[in-house]
């Protein structure tokens, strides 16, 4: 079901995350440029730590390498803001968190089984339903990682299809389920999972296991990629992540490259 106005939304919404030691304040928009930019603008102070952004429709979404992010009426479209404590050797993690807490909801919601892509798609039969942006400021006194989710949850995925000139295809849970989603009830399991991973598993020592888990959720092992680095192209074998998170791939020369966030990587 869609939620009719924002204050049904918020109000069935900060019900729901009442218990959450992560949400401390909801903001919500009928229409907004950006999640990601209206996080970014947010003063720095004691309450920016957990953050909620959420908007019903997006002008100006955002999506990994300055691609748009196509956000109609009927997605969730969502950043929060984490002020980190832990190693900036592991901001990385916070994206893979977000996809395995998007992947898990969606499990719990329709049980439907998502596949996760290298750095930040959540697949349905190999078509993005989700993808994860993560950015990130460490100037000492405006310290954020802002983490952006973008669901297809109930929205004509022909109306993302149309408007990206991309190989890969968009789809949406509306379409996979066959039912419309419930937008406050996925949101609150997407919030309190990326709590969960935040809170137990991204510090020193644990982030073996959330890679562990996002490896297991994946099927892109053992599949040909291309990469685009700068003016440089590479073509090989995908054989796995290192400890921090970067894409392992066996070229066709037989060397051995690790793929760092910032490159562009397609898979066939």
């Amino acid at each position: 079901m869609e939620v009719s106005d924002e204050s049904v939304f918020k109000t069935r919404l900060t019900k729901l995350l009442s218990t959450s030691k992560l949400v401390k304040s909801i903001y919500f928009f009928e229409h907004l440029d950006s999640t990601q930019d209206y996080a970014n603008l947010l003063p720095h102070n004691d309450s920016l730590h957990g953050s909620l952004i959420i908007a019903r429709s997006q002008k100006m979404g955002k999506g990994r390498i300055g691609r748009p992010w196509i956000s109609p009426r009927g997605g969730l479209w969502m950043s929060i803001v984490l002020v980190p404590d832990f190693s900036i050797d592991t901001l990385l993690f916070t994206q893979f968190i977000g996809a395995l807490a998007v992947a898990e909801a969606i499990k719990e919601t329709t049980k439907i089984t998502c596949r996760l892509k290298w750095p930040n798609d959540v697949l349905i039969n190999g078509k993005k339903v989700c993808g994860i942006l993560v950015d990130v400021n460490l100037e000492t006194e405006k310290k954020r990682i802002i983490m952006g989710i973008g669901l297809n949850a109930n929205v004509e995925s022909s109306l993302i299809n149309n408007s990206i000139n991309v190989d890969s295809k968009a789809t949406s849970l509306k379409e996979e389920y066959g039912n419309e989603i419930d937008l406050v009830h996925i949101t609150n399991l997407v919030v309190h999972k990326i709590e969960y991973y935040y809170d137990n598993l991204l510090r020193p020592g644990k982030t073996m296991e959330i890679l562990d888990r996002w490896k297991q959720e994946s099927d892109m092992f053992g599949k040909r990629a291309i990469v685009y680095d700068g003016t440089q192209k590479f073509l090989g074998e995908v054989i796995d992540l290192d400890y921090n998170g970067s894409l392992i791939m066996r070229l066709d020369d037989s060397s051995i490259k690790k793929i760092i966030y910032y490159s562009n990587v397609s898979f066939f």
